[in-house]
């Protein structure tokens, strides 16, 4: 181990927006970074890593404990988010957590001042919507009130808490959707903090770092991977 201070890093890669960030002990952000994939998410991931060590002038062997996206999100990303965080955690001998997407966007808000139900989205295409609604805690810690899963849009805001804060991708039709059942006591927001933040911040209040092998995707439906065709 390094001598000095040990920090935390924030990997999130659930979408072609990803965010990374390191925190010190105290839970500053020491450095943090954002941008839209353009190419290929593994070789963005690790030069942004890299370019964020050189914005907070630290080593990589002052990284004590990491921080992932385990999704629901597109599969690739996710996948290289959750292989790059455990090689680096496995390589440095840091802990690492699995941190769900869906709960991190709905402790964000709770963390800013957000009481309530608070309905978490990710846009997932002709699938519809997955999303979890949450409530707060005397920890802070958000607790699950229903658990992550894909609906249609019309089906998630019939069966959404009422009134509830909703957060993260929002599609069309799911608004439209909302319009249809009269929720006008709902509101739509967003998080003030990078997700990346978020996903350390949220890890140590459950103080859910350990063993990076232990570490692995969530995937509501199985990833779309045609299979290949016979040879001849």
């Amino acid at each position: 181990m390094a001598e000095g201070a040990r920090y935390d890093l924030g990997i999130d890669t659930a979408s072609d927006d990803v965010s990374i960030a390191l925190l010190d002990e105290a839970g500053r952000v020491t450095a943090s970074r954002a941008w839209r994939v353009q190419g290929t998410v593994a070789l963005e991931l690790l030069g942004g890593i890299d370019a964020l060590l050189i914005d907070a002038g630290l080593e990589r062997t002052r990284i004590a404990r990491i921080a992932v996206n385990v999704g629901p999100g597109q599969y690739g990303p996710i996948r290289t988010g959750i292989a790059t965080a455990q090689g680096l955690a496995m390589a440095l001998d840091a802990a690492l957590a699995g941190i769900g997407r869906l709960e991190a966007d709905a402790w964000a808000l709770f963390d800013s001042g957000v009481r309530g139900d608070v309905v978490a989205v990710h846009d997932a295409g002709r699938a519809g919507v997955a999303w979890a609604a949450y409530r707060t805690t005397e920890s802070g810690a958000p607790h699950e009130t229903v658990p992550p899963r894909i609906d249609a849009a019309e089906v998630a805001v019939r069966e959404a808490p009422r009134p509830a804060t909703w957060c993260g991708e929002l599609p069309a039709a799911l608004a439209a959707a909302r319009d249809v059942e009269g929720r006008s006591g709902d509101t739509v927001t967003e998080a003030a903090m990078p997700r990346a933040v978020a996903l350390v911040r949220l890890a140590r209040l459950r103080d859910a770092f350990g063993d990076p092998s232990t570490v692995d995707a969530l995937y509501l439906r199985p990833p779309s991977i045609t299979r290949p065709k016979p040879r001849g």
